[in-house]
């Protein structure tokens, strides 16, 4: 036998060889479940930039045209909007929902779900996320939908000039001209103030723990017990304690925005008469 024919009646062989071998002995296909959603903690675009006992804090940047990984929200959490934003919202087990956002939106959600957000129409996706420990209760909105579905209550001072009741007394400079309050819980308070030249954010005697988020258009010098603590700018937070002396200037004499986030169950428990 010629030895080209031999090869091919090897060839042949072992074809069929293998076309009868037992299934047992197969290649094996994979047959595992998709992965789970991971914590947030480990998902690569949100980066953690404050945390303590009520909070923890990350600033998510998803570019255009990428998705986060499906990630787990196991505490409820609101989220700050850094730019507009076009993106899909891919909520485990639910319909995708295409959502336009836009700067310095804010959003509140209870958590306990798993989702993808995608940037598929080329807009990145940046916003601040605070994770809130402490269980929330009841939550509404005051001046502003943070609360999907549910209706705006906005009280009727909120159109006042003055920050938390403070008047202007020479020689200090008159207080920030826009305070807003945006959403409350039984454990939360939100609000928004704006802040310009030689009209400051003050207040002498905080109660409360409090996050600052500064927003896109913020060149904040963040002052605490009548000391310079910090420069922020758009996207940057800071945690100011409670008791603490507070005034936050716009040092480039422009106008700076920032929201408060304040953490009404660290307040000192009232003395038992």
């Amino acid at each position: 036998m010629k030895p080209a024919l031999v090869f091919t009646c090897l060839m042949l062989s072992c074809s069929v060889t293998r076309a009868q071998a037992p299934a047992s002995s197969l290649p094996q296909q994979n047959l595992a479940a998709p992965p789970g959603p991971v914590p947030l903690s480990e998902e690569p675009h949100h980066r953690l930039v404050l945390q303590n006992d009520f909070t923890r804090v990350y600033n998510v940047m998803v570019p255009p045209l990428d998705a986060t990984l499906l990630h787990q929200h196991d505490h409820p959490y609101l989220y700050v909007v850094l730019g507009p934003a076009d993106i899909i919202n891919a909520i485990a087990g639910k319909p995708e929902l295409h959502q336009t956002l836009q700067d310095g939106e804010t959003h509140f959600t209870p958590g306990n779900f798993a989702h993808i957000a995608r940037t598929d129409f080329g807009m990145p996706f940046h916003n601040i996320t605070i994770e809130l420990l402490h269980p929330q209760g009841a939550a509404k909105n005051l001046c502003q939908a943070v609360l999907a579905a549910q209706p705006v209550e906005c009280p009727p001072q909120a159109a006042g000039n003055s920050v938390r009741g403070k008047k202007k007394t020479a020689p200090e400079p008159e207080p920030a001209d826009d305070e807003v309050p945006y959403f409350e819980s039984d454990e939360v308070r939100v609000e928004r103030f704006k802040v310009s030249s030689g009209r400051d954010y003050v207040e002498a005697t905080p109660k409360t723990n409090a996050l600052l988020v500064a927003l896109t258009d913020a060149n904040l010098d963040v002052n605490l017990g009548g000391e310079h603590l910090q420069f922020l700018h758009g996207g940057e937070v800071l945690w100011l304690p409670a008791g603490q002396h507070r005034r936050v200037v716009d040092f480039l004499g422009t106008r700076s925005s920032f929201e408060l986030i304040s953490f009404k169950d660290s307040a000192p428990a009232p003395a038992i008469q």
